[in-house]
């Protein structure tokens, strides 16, 4: 009597807990009673036929191979293989005479009509996997363009069984928060993160340390403000958030800091922010005789160096043009307070500059779906740009949905605002070097340097507030050392800052309502606040 294996297999859960296992069994053993076949071993497994790497079946080929067994029993062909690497293989046994018997098919595999019969039912079955892997595939696709997330939640929300929308455990969706705000103050890494938030009770979904790898995962997972990202694509999940976009933007701006300055040997405080003018190459740091010199590489570039000191010279002469008065300070607090007794028309304002935003980066998500079908963008920069277009959409409608509810966080934070530029010189002198960059890219969106000119380009508000003499209807008055609106430019060392002339209460309103009416100056607002709290043991100061 010969002396075989049995083996059997199942896809899922389902058919384990079910009766399939138990079917193919009795099947198996019937057909060996009545081919007169010893089953020495049976083989169960629980893996899918559609991919490489069933153990069992390794194991169970292996031991043939070696003559351990004179052959093996299969329930039918699909439960043996559903890809063809697998097949060869089994074909491989039969061309060593090792039997191999299908229970549910009566094909003889030694002659040339059964190899073939069991060839063609090999394909055909490869075929039905690959079909059906293609439609799930297109299944779950649809899913994630409704907005569904068809796998385990992540930390932080709750499954609602297939088709469901994830829903927030508020216990966990805390300890998120509180992971979120301690990586953005700074003050932890993702390793000392995994051990403070395991202290406060975070756990993963098997009740365990969350470790330091996890905690990236949940930094970098834009599930947590509205978003599901798979592949390289980003999709609107119809969850509910969990987390402020700005604070998401913040953790990733952070963990791109970490792996950026990886190997980094010079920390110099105006490192990759001076662009030459005139090549528009990036400038390089180098310390010479105890200075920090900024060179242009391009041989034969008229700009040869520039000093640090003067740069940061010149940084401060800028942060003088955005400095306000005290009389303009206290004209701005009584126009904000006349703001905050009619809120509604200040809401109003917000609403529509939020709105108009809203619009355009809509309009621009199209135009750029138009771009890529129309092959002019590839498909690497068409998900990059879309995923940062849908993030700033998400921001903005945030902005949106919270503003009915957020009147005193909005006010809070032109407070905090107008708190940072009545001394922006202290708060410059008083950080250290990565909080003076960062108020440098607060304020300016461009310095670049012509030979020994250094210039400046304002963003929104500060544009504005450095000219704001320019809100009257007179014409400006200049010395000629500042050249276009937005653009401040210095020669030397000796040439020194012209403060604005102060404005006066109509214009300080004027302001105010370009101040409270632009979607884009919140999110500087935002990050003024951000850094004046910084810079601050009581933000509400």
């Amino acid at each position: 009597m010969k002396q075989v294996y049995g083996y059997i297999r199942v896809s899922d859960v389902k058919q384990k807990e079910g009766t399939s296992l138990i079917e193919q069994k009795r099947i198996i053993k019937e057909f060996a009673e009545k081919n007169k076949l010893n089953i020495i071993h049976i083989y169960e497994e629980n893996k899918t036929a559609a991919k490489k790497g069933r153990p069992l079946f390794e194991k169970m080929m292996q031991n043939l191979k070696d003559y351990k067994a004179d052959g093996v029993i299969i329930h039918k062909i699909d439960r043996s293989a559903r890809n063809l690497h697998d097949w060869a293989n089994i074909g491989d046994l039969i061309d060593m005479n090792i039997d191999v018997f299908f229970a549910h098919e009566s094909l003889n595999l030694n002659e040339r009509s059964g190899r073939l019969s069991a060839d063609i039912q090999a394909v055909m079955a490869s075929d039905y996997i690959r079909n059906l892997r293609q439609e799930t595939i297109k299944g779950m696709y649809g899913r994630l363009k409704q907005g569904y997330y068809p796998w385990e939640a992540p930390i932080g929300y709750n499954d609602n069984g297939k088709g469901k929308i994830k829903t927030i455990n508020h216990e966990q969706a805390d300890l998120i928060q509180q992971l979120f705000n301690l990586y953005v103050q700074g003050e932890y890494n993702a390793k000392a993160l995994s051990k403070k938030m395991e202290a406060l009770g975070l756990k993963n979904k098997r009740n365990k340390r969350v470790c330091k790898n996890g905690i990236l995962r949940i930094l970098k997972n834009p599930f947590y403000i509205g978003l599901i990202k798979i592949k390289g694509k980003t999709y609107r999940g119809n969850h509910t958030p969990i987390i402020d976009p700005r604070v998401f933007k913040q953790a990733q701006l952070k963990i791109e800091g970490r792996l950026t300055s990886k190997g980094m040997i010079h920390n110099y405080l105006f490192r990759k922010k001076i662009r030459c003018e005139l090549c528009n190459y990036i400038m390089s740091g180098e310390m010479q005789k105890g200075c920090v010199y900024y060179r242009c590489a391009t041989k034969g570039c008229p700009t040869k160096s520039i000093r640090e000191d003067l740069v940061e010279h010149h940084v401060k002469n800028i942060l003088k043009t955005i400095s306000l008065s005290d009389k303009e300070i206290q004209t701005l607090k009584e126009v904000h307070t006349e703001s905050k007794n009619d809120w509604v028309n200040t809401q109003e304002n917000i609403a529509q500059g939020i709105t108009l935003k809203i619009g355009q980066l809509e309009s621009k998500e199209q135009k750029l779906i138009d771009m890529y079908l129309e092959d002019v963008i590839d498909k690497n920069r068409y998900n990059k740009q879309r995923a940062k277009i849908l993030l700033e959409l998400q921001e903005n409608k945030a902005k949106k949905n919270q503003l009915s509810s957020s009147k005193d966080q909005i006010l809070e934070e032109i407070d905090n605002f107008l708190e940072l530029c009545k001394s922006p010189i202290n708060i410059y002198n008083s950080g250290i070097v990565e909080e003076k960059r960062e108020l440098l890219e607060i304020v300016t969106s461009n310095l670049t340097a012509n030979q020994r000119k250094l210039s400046f380009t304002m963003v929104s508000p500060y544009r504005e507030l450095a000219f704001r003499d320019t809100l009257s209807s007179s014409a400006p008055e200049r010395d000629g050392q500042r050249i276009l609106y937005g653009k401040i430019v210095y020669s030397d060392k000796n040439t020194s800052s012209v403060v604005p002339k102060p404005m006066n209460k109509e214009q300080i309103k004027l302001f105010y309502k370009f101040l409270c009416g632009c979607a884009s100056t919140l999110e500087k607002i935002n990050s003024a606040k951000d850094y004046y709290a910084l810079q601050t043991d009581d933000p509400n100061a």
